[in-house]
């Protein structure tokens, strides 16, 4: 049985975000890289089997 490909195509569009959106992105992934690194510097205090 044939069937047309059109029902395979996907078509990704990139999201055009807002100012505001772009802004609330960098605040989030700073604020991540922040946490990232307290819990990095709390984990190097103990030795390697002190941590789960």
């Amino acid at each position: 049985m044939y069937i047309p490909m059109i029902f395979f195509s996907i078509t990704i569009e990139k999201r055009k975000l807002t100012p505001e959106q772009q802004e609330a992105k960098y605040q989030q992934e700073q604020a991540i890289a922040l946490w990232e690194e307290k819990k990095h510097q709390i984990a190097a205090q103990f030795p390697e089997y002190c941590i789960r």
